[in-house]
């Protein structure tokens, strides 16, 4: 057997799970770890006839690990070694040895919490943090703090922050390997080279294949982001090589199990292999004959958006572990070079993104809840699960009937039975109640696989067209057949696990039952002929104009990206609007909404029947509560400004008198005795307490014109009692009588400096400044001409009529001629009339 780096440590390894139930190993790609290790604890005492479970994060990982161990103890899969995957299972009663993916290990656990025929689980290729393997470990830890003191969970990673697993592991002991058994020579891009976009990646890559099949020797494996960019290439280099002394093999999680074998089995004699493959053959997977990697340093991301509830895919940069995972494929079996395409001093993250912080934890939600958790925080993590999106995933949970006060329901239980996605598994369910369970577990299964039309082909988001496909057995160029077997194969299975419902009969509309499954993504046409819709979770989407679905009224949208403002709908159903009033009434609500009309200048009410917020009908309500309208009505106010009330020149002047007091009261505390409190009635303060003072005077009103009859003055004067109107009267005026006799009003708009502005000859015969407040604040008098222009402003009326009235009287009498200009003013009768009007009255 060929001597690998894992095997120096595996004595240590060995000892160290003899005494301990938790360890850590980190070996960097090709040390062995995968295959070696599990191998090695076959004939441990303490496994004894219990199993030991590997867990990888892929299907084809998984199935490739099985495979070379059964190999390597000369026995077929399914004797010591076996595996169990979705849709697919290879294990006997002599299985000592079981390789499974993280879903699998998850229903294992809820299954039997204390996993009593389990000694051991490996956790395998960890550094990649998928979600699954996040909650596995985190279940299982509390499975042996609590059940099973004695199971053995050892953690292994090619690349790993050791340091941060160690603090989880409550000081597990780390042992490490060394790397790869070959040297690995590395290519950059040379500094002359622009760095492409990730759009334009494929010119690239295709130039770089065709460098490395002349230049190097052995098979290429070439790392792309996904399957649009491996279909590009793969056309390109179909033109440029020969099929007879090269073969093609794409590499992807959709492709069946056969095609994956292909492009992992050596080829035959001198043939050479260019794979295409996305993350996929990051780690714990050895394509036979591979010496050079030609990796693009991209990676689609799908990350999901608790917020919006909808997903984001994105193109970005590997980081510095995928980096070292994807060059060490060139160096399994012998030394090898890697091409990377991007300049050496590009900064790329240390780490991935752990899956758990960036994506949908709906069904993470629904496993705690049936481990009987009810927050995350109740287990150990890595990463502890963000509040928000846990929220967000128990709040979808509730509405599909799967938690009622996190607390998982028995629609739950069977929804998790059921193993996928909480919405499918829902939907599922409703239609096998309806009788429709074909088409549900076809519906379920389309959206849960790669699309069955060729992304060439594809000229419609209508899912309808998929799901007459399939029940017509129609077949064309159009159609990926592997993506259809894999349809198929995925609703047979949906159908046995589900329980046995009512007689089946034809659907007359999908929507229905997409509706149940995304009851948050049923959506409205904004308007007529629009391409943009509404959610019924208040987000946006837009569907192409040329679409076959375009302005269709309702729609259920199953898939959409978020990448902008309004998320893009990539598939969709229709849906009649009857048919959401006869199933989802439970989720109608119908309510009378009092709103201003800011064209009509009034309050109107409108009663709005919705379904989330998309509203499905509106029309106007004839009763309206009085108290929803003076809110409405307030609430214009507030928007507008305090000066759409009818300020009459009294109502201002008594909110500004009261200021007036309150202004010195607060200023000279000398005058505290003489003030009384007084309410505050200046324009920040009315316009602050609105609610207060204003309301109970707009109930019954409806409309700004309606609001000019209120009378301010009474309003403004009921916020005083009896004792302060009086004092405010004696202390403040809102009138000051002169000596021709009238009553002046008083200008109180400058609270330090009150005015009285009055024509000159009213004034004669008044020897002393008029004061207020008891004769503390004396006023500022504003002496007008006959013509009551303003001539002069004086706070000291005996000094005016000592030094400046002479002045004065000469520069007017001879324009006001038939004004009254007395040579001593102190004597002078003050009158408001011309002098022919005063020889008349004689």
């Amino acid at each position: 057997m060929q001597t690998l780096p894992i095997h120096t440590v595996l004595p240590q390894i060995i000892s160290t799970l003899r005494r301990s139930n938790r360890l850590i190993l980190q070996a960097p790609p090709g040390a062995g770890k995968t295959t070696v290790v599990p191998l090695a604890l076959l004939e441990q005492e303490w496994l004894g006839k219990k199993r030991l479970i590997i867990l990888e994060p892929r299907r084809l990982a998984a199935r490739n690990a099985a495979a070379r161990m059964a190999a390597t103890l000369q026995e077929a899969v399914g004797e010591r070694v076996g595996y169990q995957i979705k849709g697919d299972r290879n294990i006997s009663k002599k299985t000592q040895i079981v390789v499974v993916t993280e879903g699998i290990l998850t229903r294992m656990l809820q299954s039997d919490p204390a996993l009593e025929d389990v000694a051991l689980i490996i956790f395998d290729e960890f550094h990649e943090r998928h979600l699954h393997g996040d909650l596995a470990l985190a279940l299982s830890l509390q499975s042996q703090s609590l059940l099973r003191d004695d199971l053995k969970i050892l953690v292994m990673s090619a690349t790993l922050d050791t340091q941060a697993l160690v603090t989880l592991l409550d000081g597990a002991p780390c042992i490490s390997s060394k790397g790869r058994a070959f040297a690995v020579k590395e290519h950059y891009l040379e500094p002359a080279v622009t760095q492409p976009r990730p759009q334009e990646i494929v010119p690239l890559v295709v130039k770089s294949v065709i460098t490395a099949l002349k230049e190097e020797r052995g098979s290429i494996l070439v790392f792309l982001p996904g399957i649009k960019e491996i279909t590009a290439v793969a056309s390109r280099l179909q033109e440029q090589i020969d099929p007879k002394t090269t073969l093609l093999s794409p590499l992807y999680g959709d492709m069946s199990k056969r095609a994956q074998d292909l492009a992992i089995r050596p080829t035959k004699g001198t043939q050479r292999k260019i794979v295409l493959a996305t993350n996929i053959a990051e780690s714990s997977l050895t394509i036979e004959g591979v010496s050079v990697v030609i990796d693009s340093g991209l990676q689609r991301v799908s990350s999901f958006d608790s917020g919006s509830g909808m997903d984001r895919l994105e193109t970005t940069f590997i980081s510095q572990d995928s980096a070292t995972q994807r060059s060490g494929r060139a160096g399994r079996q012998s030394e090898g070079v890697c091409y990377r395409l991007w300049h050496r001093h590009k900064v790329l993250m240390p780490h991935s993104r752990p899956e758990i912080l960036s994506s949908d934890l709906t069904p993470m939600a629904l496993e705690l809840a049936a481990w009987g958790v009810d927050t995350p925080d109740e287990l150990q993590w890595l990463d502890l699960p963000p509040g928000k999106a846990i929220d967000h995933a128990q709040a979808l949970l509730e509405r599909l009937g799967a938690l009622r006060h996190k607390r998982i329901t028995p629609h739950g239980e069977m929804i998790l039975k059921i193993g996928t996605h909480p919405r499918l598994a829902h939907m599922m369910l409703r239609g096998a109640d309806l009788g429709h369970t074909r088409e549900v577990t076809l519906l379920a299964a389309l959206l849960g696989e790669k699309d069955i039309f060729y992304a060439e082909a594809r000229r419609s988001s209508d899912i309808r067209e998929r799901l007459d496909t399939l029940l017509s057995a129609y077949s064309s160029g159009t159609l990926d057949k592997s993506a259809l077997q894999r349809v198929k194969e995925s609703a047979r299975d949906f159908t046995q696990r589900l329980p046995a419902r009512r007689t089946p009969h034809p659907l007359d509309e999908p929507g229905l039952l997409l509706a149940y499954a995304y009851p948050d993504r049923i959506a409205k046409i904004r308007a007529k002929n629009d391409t943009r819709y509404l959610l019924t979770n208040g987000k946006g989407a837009r569907l192409s104009p040329e679409d076959p679905l375009f302005d269709s009224p309702y729609l259920v949208i199953t898939d959409l990206d978020s990448k902008e403002r309004d998320a893009r709908i990539y598939k969709a159903v229709p849906i009649e609007e009857s048919t959401l009033y006869q199933h989802f009434s439970e989720q109608i609500t119908t309510e009378t909404i009092t709103r201003w009309n800011s064209t009509m200048q009034r309050v109107e009410a409108r009663q709005v029947t919705r379904l989330g917020t998309v509203v499905l009908k509106e029309q106007h309500a004839h009763e309206i509560d009085e108290e929803s309208m003076a809110t409405v009505l307030l609430s214009a106010i507030k928007e507008e400004g305090l000066e759409l009330l009818s300020w009459t020149k009294e109502a201002r002047q008594l909110s500004e008198r009261v200021t007036f007091l309150n202004f010195h009261r607060e200023l000279r505390p000398g005058l505290q005795k003489r003030i009384p409190p007084l309410p505050d009635l200046s324009q920040e303060a009315l316009d602050r307490e609105l609610d207060r003072w204003l309301r109970p005077h707009l109930i019954g009103l409806k409309s700004f014109k309606a609001l000019q009859k209120l009378d301010l003055k009474s309003i403004l004067t009921a916020q005083l009692t009896w004792e302060q109107q009086k004092s405010l009267d004696a202390l403040a005026p809102s009138r000051f009588r002169v000596p021709s006799g009238s009553q002046v009003f008083l200008d109180y708009h400058d609270p330090a400096a009150p005015t009285l502005s009055v024509r000159l000859q009213e004034l004669f015969g008044l020897t002393e400044t008029p004061a207020l407040i008891d004769g503390a604040i004396p006023l500022t008098i504003e002496l007008l001409s006959p013509a009551r222009r303003p001539m002069q402003v004086t706070k000291d009326l005996k000094s005016f009529w000592d030094n400046t009235y002479e002045e004065v009287k000469k520069e007017l009498r001879g324009k006001y001629k038939k004004h009254y200009w007395p040579d001593d003013p102190y004597e002078a009768v003050a009158t408001s009339k011309t002098r022919k009007q005063m020889q008349k009255d004689d």
